[in-house]
C-alpha cells in the first residue's frame, strides 16, 4: 500500500511538472517562435552597398555579365517628375531568354538591407495590410542610400511609408495593389532610382543583381509563399525584397510579418510564387521581378 501510495504521489507531481511545462511554453509561445526564427536564418555575411561597389576596398566584385548601371541623372533631370497617365502603368521590358545555371557566381551572397515591416509600429489596421510595396521600395532605396543594416526604428519607418502613400495618391490616384510596372515607376519618381523588370527571371539572373548590389523586389502570389507567420490564410498579393541567397535559396526581407528580416524561401517557393497582381488574377499574373539600381 505504502508503495502504491509512493507511485501515485511522483505520478501527480510528474503531471503537475508536466501541465506547468505546458502551460509555460504557451505562455512564451511568442518568444520561443521568435527564438526558433532566429536560429533557423542562414548565417551568411551582409554586405554594404559601398563595398559591393567598390570591391578594391573589400567588396565583391560585379560579375562581368551584369548590365551595367544607367547614367545617374544630372540635376536638371532630377526635378520634378510630372506623372504621365499614359505611361507610368505601362512598360515593357524585354523577355529574358532561358540561360544555363551560371557557374561564375558566388556559393552565397547577401546584402545588408535594412529591415522594416509594413507595420513598424505593429499596427496591422487596414493601412497597413496594404504597405508591403511601399515598404519593400522603401528597404531596398534605404539600402542603395547607404542605411545600415538591420532594423530601421519604427517612428522612422512608419512616417517614411505614409510619406510614400501621400505621393502614390498624388502620382497614381490610388496607392493599393501596385503592380511591379508602377511600383518601378515608384522607385524612379519618388527615390530618382532606376529600376530594371525582368519578365520571366531565372535564379541566376536574381542572384546576378544581387552579386552586383542590386535588391530584387518580387511581387508574389503570397499564399503560394507557405510563411507561417502570415495570418492565415496569408496575402492574395505581396511584394517583399530578396536580398541574398544561399545554395538551397534566397534570403529575404518580407515586410509581412516583424520576424521577416533575412527570412529565407527555397528557390523553388520563390519562382513559383512570382506573380503580378493582374487585376486581382494573381495566379496568372506575369513573372517579373524589380532590379532596383541606383
Amino acid at each position: 500500500m505504502i508503495r502504491n501510495a509512493r507511485k501515485t504521489r511522483w505520478g501527480l507531481v510528474i503531471v503537475i511538472i508536466l501541465v506547468l511545462g505546458a502551460g509555460v511554453a504557451y505562455a512564451e509561445r511568442g518568444r520561443i517562435s521568435d527564438w526558433l526564427a532566429e536560429a533557423n536564418k542562414p548565417m551568411v555575411p551582409a554586405v554594404s552597398y559601398e563595398n559591393v561597389a567598390n570591391p578594391d576596398d573589400g567588396g565583391a566584385a560585379i560579375p562581368t555579365e551584369t548590365i551595367p548601371d544607367e547614367p545617374t541623372p544630372t540635376p536638371e533631370q532630377e526635378t520634378t517628375i510630372e506623372p504621365d497617365p499614359e505611361n507610368i502603368y505601362v512598360r515593357e521590358p524585354e523577355t529574358a531568354p532561358a540561360e544555363p545555371e551560371d557557374t561564375s557566381l558566388p556559393a552565397e551572397f547577401n546584402l545588408a538591407v535594412p529591415f522594416t515591416s509594413q507595420a513598424p509600429k505593429s499596427v496591422w489596421d487596414e493601412v497597413h495590410q496594404e504597405t508591403c510595396e511601399e515598404a519593400s521600395a522603401y528597404m531596398a532605396a534605404e539600402y542603395l542610400a547607404g542605411t545600415p543594416a538591420g532594423k530601421i526604428d519604427p517612428d522612422v519607418a512608419d512616417a517614411a511609408l505614409m510619406k510614400i502613400i501621400e505621393f502614390e495618391n498624388s502620382f497614381f490616384g490610388f496607392n493599393k495593389d501596385t503592380t511591379a510596372a508602377q511600383t518601378a515607376s515608384l522607385l524612379e519618381a519618388y527615390f530618382n532610382l532606376n529600376p530594371e523588370l525582368i519578365v520571366n527571371p531565372t535564379a541566376d539572373q536574381i542572384k546576378a543583381a544581387i552579386v552586383a548590389g542590386h535588391p530584387v523586389i518580387v511581387p508574389a502570389a503570397g499564399r503560394e509563399l507557405g510563411n507561417p507567420n502570415f495570418t492565415a490564410p496569408g496575402p492574395l498579393y505581396h511584394m517583399f525584397v530578396i536580398k541574398g541567397y544561399t545554395a538551397k535559396g534566397f534570403i529575404t526581407n518580407d515586410p509581412g510579418t516583424r520576424l521577416g528580416a533575412d527570412y529565407f524561401y527555397t528557390f523553388d517557393v520563390v519562382m513559383n510564387a512570382i506573380h503580378d497582381w493582374n487585376g486581382g488574377d494573381v495566379g496568372n499574373g506575369a513573372k517579373v521581378v524589380i532590379v532596383v539600381k541606383p
